[in-house]
């Protein structure tokens, strides 16, 4: 995936890496994020599910961790107010999160930007090194083992090829959930609910079975049966 900036055509007023701290005045202190001067609308660097939306008085002020993929996080600080965003919301790329402000430990309007790998403190990276540039993500998973067992691997690819074909806006992670099963009704013309039922389970059963995976009945039962017909057609790439 790829990163936009969040603060397009703003300076740079304090990079990445050690500093003095600018309220403390304590050298080489790591400042683990890039901050961007002035009032202005702070974007979303990328698609993703809103991980956290926080306060902290002695720190980030009005705080926003958005989880664009399991080990791709971008974090904003110091916003004016609150976002009107929450938890578990999706945000698309180019989205305002809000206005950048003087909140938590500041000393003047700015937006503090960080890329993490994780949603910890301090597990960071230069983030404008990933601006326009592809961004390492946790390794897609190989050909899956045929063993007839819905794990996360087999979500996973599964989720790849809905993504890449069925319009799938959630994270590719593994973890189904609502936009994964719109996603699979979707591949299946099955009424839009995101609910697995058992009408939506009869028509996954279909397609796996007009393309020679899945010899067993049409009952809207998922057993080893239709997962390994599911594991065989992930892997020939033809879901």
């Amino acid at each position: 995936m790829k990163l936009s900036n969040p603060a397009p055509n703003r300076s740079i007023t304090s990079p990445y890496g050690p500093r003095r701290h600018p309220i403390t005045g304590q050298l080489a202190k790591m400042h683990h994020g890039v901050d961007f001067g002035g009032t202005f609308d702070v974007l979303a660097a990328g698609d993703g599910i809103i991980h956290h939306v926080g306060w902290s008085p002695t720190g980030g002020g009005h705080v926003v961790i958005i989880k664009h993929a399991p080990a791709v996080y971008t974090v904003y600080y110091h916003g004016k107010e609150r976002t009107l965003y929450n938890k578990n919301d999706r945000i698309r790329q180019g989205d305002k999160i809000y206005v950048s402000g003087n909140t938590g430990a500041s000393n003047g309007n700015h937006l503090h930007f960080e890329l993490r790998k994780s949603p910890k403190w301090g597990d960071t990276q230069d983030p404008m090194a990933f601006i326009g540039r592809e961004v390492s993500v946790t390794p897609k998973p190989g050909p899956l083992k045929v063993d007839g067992r819905m794990g996360k691997n087999t979500w996973a690819v599964w989720q790849e090829a809905l993504k890449r074909d069925w319009g799938y806006e959630g994270i590719v992670d593994g973890k189904p959930g609502k936009l994964t099963y719109l996603a699979i009704q979707r591949s299946v013309n099955a009424a839009l609910d995101g609910i697995i039922g058992p009408q939506t389970r009869k028509r996954v059963q279909k397609r796996l079975k007009d393309n020679d995976f899945y010899l067993g009945p049409l009952d809207g039962v998922w057993g080893k049966g239709t997962y390994t017909a599911l594991q065989r057609a992930l892997n020939q790439n033809n879901y």
